[in-house]
C-alpha cells in the first residue's frame, strides 16, 4: 500500500489546461442559475467539474463518480478547485436545484451563449449544413417526463424523445431539447428550428438544412423557405406518397442496386399551398447480402415489383439534379453518428433523475462537455485523430497512471509514461494548446 495521491487519469491535466484556457471555470460559475451561500459548499463548479470528469471517464450514472478513484486532492490541484465533491449526492442535489422551466431556460441560454462565444470556432468553420434530429432514450424508472411513446428498440418502455441541432460537418452540437417520451416526433419542432436559427444565423454561413421525418412538417418547411436556404427533408410514406411513388415509370441508376427519381406533389391538407419538389431513392439487394435501407411501400405489397425494393422520399427545395440532392442529404450519415458517440460515449442517455429539468440539465452539460471534446480533437490533435471517438482517446491519452507529488516547493503530478514517442506526443499536445489559445496564462507540467 501507499499513501500517496494516485489516479488512474492522468491525462486529465490536458483538460485542465484547456479549460483554463477555456476560462471553463469562470464561465460555468455564470452559467449556474442559483448561487450556493454555505460556507461547507464545495461550489458550483467543484460539482459540475465532478460530474463531467465522471462522464469522460466513461460513467453513465452519478454513482460511476467512483471511477475518479479517492486520491480527489489530484483534481484540486490539476483544476484549482478547493474540494471536489466526495459524496456524489452532492451533485444529484445539485441537479434537482433546476426544477423549474425558468431556471432551465436561463441555464440554457448561458451555456449556449458560452458555447457560441468560447467553444465552437464559428469564424473558421465559416460554412456548413444544419441538421435536424431526433432520438429516443429509454428511461428504467419512474423520472418525470419518462411516458410510453414512440420506442422502435425497447417497445412499451417509458423514455424521453429529445430533439438535437447540429452543424454536419463539423460535428458540433448547436441546440437540444429534451421532450415527454410521449411526444409525437413533431411536436415543437418548428419552435426549436426557430429558436436554433436565431442563434446561429447571424455566426456562420449555412448552406442548407437537412432533417429526418421528424420535422416533416409545412410549418416548418415555410419557415426554412423564407430563410432562402435549400432543405432536404425525409418525407413521411404517407399513403397518398406511396401511390405518387408508385406511379414513377423513369429510374436513373446511380449506383449498384440503387435508382433515382423525382416528382411534385402537393398534400391535399390546405396547409400545403403549393405543390413541391420530391425526390425518390430505391434499392434492392440479393438475398445473399444485407437488407438495404429505405422502408417497403406498404400499401402495395401484393405488386411483387414495387414490394422488391425498399424505398426513401425526401422533401427539397434543391435545384440540382435527383442524384446529387440524394448525396447531399447522405451527409446525414455522419450524423447518427454523433448521436450515438452522444450516447455511448457521453451517456445521453444515462444519469437519470427524477425532475425532468434536472434531467435536460444534465443533458446539456453533456452537451457541452462533447463540444470541448470535438474542439480538442479537430483544433490540438493530428489530422489522423480528428475522427477518433472519446473512447479511443480515453485510452490514448486521459488513461495515463499518475502520483502527486512536489518538486522543491512546487506541487507537480508525475505521468506514469515510459514510452518515448508518447511522452513526445503528450508535450507537443500542451504546446500546441499555449500557441492555439495564447491568451491564458501557460501552467508549467512536470513528468
Amino acid at each position: 500500500f501507499t499513501g500517496k495521491a494516485v489516479t488512474a487519469y492522468g491525462g486529465f491535466a490536458l483538460l485542465a489546461k484547456l479549460f483554463e484556457k477555456l476560462d471553463f471555470r469562470a464561465e460555468i460559475e455564470k452559467i449556474v442559475p442559483f448561487r450556493e451561500t454555505s460556507p461547507n459548499s464545495t461550489g458550483v463548479f467543484a460539482k459540475v467539474l465532478c460530474f463531467g470528469l465522471t462522464v469522460l471517464a466513461g460513467g453513465r450514472r452519478f454513482s460511476h463518480a467512483m471511477f475518479l478513484g479517492d486520491s480527489l486532492e489530484i483534481y484540486e490541484a490539476e483544476f484549482s478547485v478547493k474540494r471536489v465533491p466526495k459524496s456524489i449526492t452532492a451533485v444529484t442535489r445539485f441537479f434537482r436545484r433546476i426544477r423549474s422551466f425558468q431556471m432551465a431556460e436561463r441555464f440554457a441560454e448561458r451555456l449556449w451563449a458560452y458555447t457560441y462565444s468560447r467553444v465552437i470556432p464559428f469564424a473558421e468553420i465559416g460554412s456548413d449544413y444544419l441538421t435536424l434530429d431526433s432520438t429516443v432514450v429509454t428511461r428504467y424508472g419512474e423520472q418525470e417526463g419518462a411516458e410510453v411513446g414512440y420506442n422502435p428498440k425497447k417497445k412499451g418502455r417509458p423514455s424521453h424523445h429529445p430533439i438535437v441541432a447540429f452543424l454536419n460537418r463539423s460535428k458540433y452540437v448547436v441546440n437540444l431539447w429534451n421532450r415527454s417520451g410521449d411526444t409525437a416526433s413533431g411536436n415543437g419542432c418548428l419552435e426549436f428550428t426557430k429558436q436554433t436559427w436565431a442563434r446561429i444565423s447571424s455566426k456562420i454561413k449555412i448552406l442548407g438544412v437537412l432533417c429526418d421525418s421528424a420535422f416533416y412538417r409545412v410549418d416548418l418547411v415555410e419557415f426554412i423557405e423564407r430563410q432562402c436556404v435549400p432543405y432536404v427533408i425525409c418525407a413521411i410514406l404517407s399513403r397518398a406518397i406511396q401511390k405518387e411513388i408508385a406511379k414513377v415509370e423513369k429510374w436513373q441508376k446511380v449506383a449498384e442496386n440503387i435508382d433515382v427519381s423525382e416528382f411534385t406533389f402537393q398534400h391535399k391538407d390546405k396547409k400545403w399551398e403549393k405543390q413541391r419538389r420530391y425526390i425518390v431513392i430505391r434499392q434492392s439487394a440479393p438475398l445473399s447480402r444485407k437488407i438495404p435501407q429505405g422502408k417497403q411501400l406498404s400499401f402495395f405489397k401484393e405488386d411483387e415489383l414495387i414490394s422488391s425494393y425498399r424505398y426513401g422520399c425526401y422533401l427539397t427545395s434543391h435545384n440540382e439534379e435527383p442524384e446529387q440532392v440524394w448525396r447531399t442529404y447522405r451527409l446525414r450519415a455522419g450524423d447518427e453518428g454523433i448521436i450515438k458517440e452522444n450516447k455511448e460515449d457521453f451517456a445521453l442517455d444515462g444519469f437519470s433523475l427524477d425532475k425532468f429539468y434536472s434531467v435536460e440539465a444534465a443533458m446539456l452539460l453533456r452537451a457541452l462537455f462533447y463540444n470541448i471534446i470535438n474542439l480538442f480533437r479537430s483544433k490540438v490533435l493530428a489530422d489522423e485523430e480528428k475522427r477518433q471517438t472519446l473512447q479511443t482517446l480515453r485510452m490514448k491519452y486521459l488513461l495515463i497512471p499518475a502520483v502527486l507529488g512536489r518538486d522543491g516547493k512546487d506541487i507537480v503530478l508525475r505521468l506514469g509514461i515510459r514510452a518515448r514517442d508518447l511522452r513526445q506526443k503528450i508535450l507537443w499536445i500542451i504546446n500546441r494548446l499555449d500557441v492555439l489559445f495564447p491568451k491564458c496564462i501557460a501552467v508549467g507540467a512536470t513528468m
